[in-house]
């Protein structure tokens, strides 16, 4: 079912932040169409009781093109917006400094809306944000894995997974961490990676499955821009359609300029298929 309160209060909650960075920073944080869809597809799709359908969101999508800010969006609402009490929201890459940047992002965020900030304490030594309202916290987690298994993970941002070594930390996290929760969410937010035996490629295969047809998983909600192996990565049209961003956080000269040059260097070639056409390739 869809319930269409439960997305507009998603949708709500987000375009009352702002943007951080460059020339957006203080511009409110109005939700391009793309990324609208994925929120009030993720936060208004409801079971029969009323709770989320989709518990894991597996988004693949080339940089430059607003990761981090949705992540840290989604972060915040899972924190204070979410109606769930003494919510357990981790934040995790394959190192704290990189799990850093979604929550350097989401304590701007706060800092510059005067209602989150009569509701929340920053710590920005230990990288929590803690809300009141609801005894709640958004906390910045290290990529070792031990001490991580008495968790109630409430919400789970997961950044750039293509960079875990193992699956060992996804599991610990994802796998019966949630049980005591009846809503919780796991937003899985990368580019494509060059390793087809990681954890990483195979939520990525399982989300062009779902996409396609081959596999089923209503709990799964797969969002993938990415060139396959056989499209034309110097189609300047496939760029559009893989960088939904597009003349918004990403110029269009900025990726013809990158292109230029991955046609004079077969390592900028294989740099500009990756990180601009988020096509998973070799090393």
């Amino acid at each position: 079912m869809y319930d269409v309160t439960k997305a507009d209060h998603a949708v709500n909650f987000i375009n009352c932040l702002k943007h951080t960075k460059g020339k957006w920073r203080g511009v409110p944080f109005e939700l391009l169409s793309w990324q609208d869809e994925i929120i009030r597809t993720l936060f208004g799709t409801v079971k029969e009781n009323g709770y989320r359908q989709y518990n894991t969101c597996y988004c693949e999508i080339p940089k430059k093109n607003g990761k981090s800010e949705l992540a840290a969006a989604i972060a915040l609402y899972m924190t204070c917006g979410d109606g769930e009490w003494g919510a357990e929201v981790y934040g995790c890459a394959s190192d704290r400094q990189q799990a850093s940047i979604v929550f350097d992002v989401a304590k701007q965020m706060v800092e510059m809306s005067p209602a989150l900030m009569k509701r929340s304490k920053l710590m920005g030594a230990t990288k929590r944000i803690v809300n009141y309202s609801n005894a709640g916290y958004y906390q910045v987690l290290s990529a070792e894995v031990g001490g991580k298994h008495g968790f109630s993970v409430s919400g789970l941002v997961f950044d750039e997974i293509h960079t875990q070594p193992n699956r060992q930390l996804y599991d610990v996290l994802t796998k019966g961490s949630s049980d005591a929760r009846q809503n919780p969410l796991h937003f899985i937010i990368t580019t494509a990676g060059n390793d087809r035996h990681s954890i990483a490629y195979e939520l990525h295969t399982k989300a062009v499955d779902i996409l396609e047809g081959r596999r089923v998983d209503p709990t799964f909600y797969p969002v993938v821009y990415g060139l396959k192996d056989d499209e034309d990565w110097e189609d300047e049209t496939n760029w559009y359609k893989v960088n939904p961003s597009l003349g918004y956080t990403v110029d269009i000269e900025r990726l013809r300029d990158a292109y230029r040059e991955a046609k004079q260097n077969p390592a900028d070639e294989v740099t500009f298929k990756w990180l601009r056409c988020n096509m998973w390739v070799s090393s």
